[in-house]
C-alpha cells in the first residue's frame, strides 16, 4: 500500500483482504468481454453494501495514472467539476468511489490535427510545432493562397483529457461533469485545445457555447482554426505522417484539395 500513511492503512485493510477476489473478477471479465468493440478494463464490485468501481490496466502505465487520479480527485473537491476518488491501489487495480450518473444524450470523439491521432515528431516547445505547421502551409498556398500562417508561440496551456471517449466522462445526479479515466492527461496549446473541442460532435459543439460564452464567435472565426483544418486535411492525405521532414532527400506528398472546399469539413457550428 504505497502512498497510504499509517492510519490510512488500517482503514483500508477490508480493501487487502479482496484483493484475489478482485483479480478473479478483473480476469473473468477480461477474457468474457474482450472481444467486445466498446470493451473498458473495467467492473463494479460490492464490499458487503458498498459498491466500487475498480479499473485495471497495464503495469507500465497504470501505476502513475492512478496517482494523477488521487491528485486530481483531491483538487475537484474544491471545484465544480469531478472526479472520483481513488480509495485503494494495488498492483495494476485501482478502487474509486462509485458515483451515481445521469444519461447524456450524444458523445464525445476524439478529434486531432495529428494523422492517426499521435504528433509525428517529439516537438519540444510551441515554436516548433508552429514552424511545422507553417511548412505544411506553404507547400498548400498554391491551391489555397488565402490561408495564413498559423500563430502558437507563446499561447497558454490547458489541462486537457486527450481521450475524449463517451467512457470517460460523465454527470452525477448533482449535474456536475465527472472524469473518470486519467490515462492521457496532458497539456495542449489552447488554440489546439479549442480545434478539438469544435471539430467533435454535435454534443460537443453545444458545449463549446457555454465554454467560450461571449468570446465564441471570435474563437470560431480564428484564423489558427481555419489554417488547423487545412494542415490536418493534408496530413490526412499524405502517407507520411512527418511530411518528410526527416528525411534528407527532398519530399513532396501529395496534397490536393478534393472537389469540395475546405469549409465542407468544418463542424456545422463554423459554417
Amino acid at each position: 500500500m504505497q502512498g497510504y500513511s499509517g492510519k490510512e492503512k488500517r482503514s483500508l485493510s477490508i480493501f487487502v483482504a479482496h484483493e484475489k477476489a478482485i483479480i478473479d473478477a478483473c480476469a473473468q471479465h477480461e477474457r468474457t468481454n474482450c472481444y467486445l468493440p466498446d470493451y473498458r478494463r473495467c467492473i463494479l464490485f460490492f464490499i458487503h453494501i458498498t459498491e466500487y468501481h475498480v479499473k485495471f490496466g497495464d503495469s507500465w502505465c497504470f501505476s502513475s495514472e492512478a496517482l494523477t487520479q488521487r491528485e486530481i480527485a483531491s483538487i475537484a473537491q474544491r471545484d465544480p467539476s469531478g472526479a472520483p476518488q481513488a480509495v485503494y491501489h494495488f498492483m495494476t487495480y485501482t478502487f474509486t468511489e462509485f458515483i451515481d450518473t445521469i444519461i447524456v444524450k450524444d458523445i464525445f470523439i476524439t478529434v486531432s490535427i495529428f494523422k492517426n491521432n499521435y504528433a509525428p515528431l517529439p516537438f519540444t516547445s510551441s515554436e516548433a510545432l508552429e514552424r511545422f505547421s507553417n511548412k505544411i502551409l506553404s507547400r498548400m498556398h498554391r491551391q489555397q493562397s488565402d490561408l495564413a500562417n498559423i500563430s502558437i508561440a507563446g499561447e497558454p496551456f490547458v489541462l486537457t483529457q486527450s481521450d475524449t471517449d463517451s467512457s470517460n466522462f460523465d454527470v452525477d445526479a448533482t449535474r456536475r461533469p465527472v472524469i473518470f479515466d486519467f490515462g492521457e492527461i496532458g497539456w495542449l496549446l489552447a488554440s489546439l485545445a479549442n480545434f478539438t473541442l469544435l471539430n467533435t460532435s454535435s454534443f460537443t459543439s453545444d458545449v463549446s457555447v457555454h465554454v467560450f460564452g461571449d468570446s465564441l464567435e471570435s474563437v470560431v472565426t480564428s484564423s489558427n482554426l481555419e489554417s488547423m483544418y487545412a494542415v490536418k486535411l493534408c496530413l490526412g492525405m499524405t502517407s507520411k505522417s512527418d511530411f518528410g521532414t526527416t528525411t534528407t532527400r527532398q519530399y513532396n506528398p501529395l496534397c490536393r484539395w478534393p472537389s469540395e472546399s475546405i469549409e465542407d469539413h468544418r463542424p456545422s457550428l463554423l459554417r
